[in-house]
């Protein structure tokens, strides 16, 4: 087992709380319960024709979409935007719940 911490807004403490104590259990079970419940479910490998008829679902769309900037495609800008993008802290900015290191 291992320990995780983050901070939430006081609202969303709050509710946690209330539906807590309704349950008559921890704030700590009642996320844990909650976190358990949404992990990831492996997913079933994909027959040869399963994915051959994905891929050519996929194809269909390729190039339908036209963005009106011819540099759109420039595989330089697409990894600036992409570095700029990860380097920012969406989580503060936009108040989500923010992962603290120990």
């Amino acid at each position: 087992m291992r320990t995780l911490t983050f901070e939430v807004p006081d609202q969303v403490y709050e509710a946690l709380e209330q539906m807590a104590a309704r349950e008559g259990r921890p704030v700590e079970a009642l996320v844990l319960e909650w976190l358990a419940s949404h992990e990831p479910k492996p997913r079933r490998d994909l027959t040869e024709d399963e994915s051959q008829a994905a891929w050519d679902r996929l194809l269909r769309h390729a190039g339908s979409v036209e963005s009106g900037d011819p540099r759109s495609a420039d595989n330089e800008r697409i990894d600036a935007d992409l570095a700029r993008e990860y380097a920012d802290s969406h989580f503060e900015r936009e108040g989500f719940v923010r992962l603290l290191r120990p």
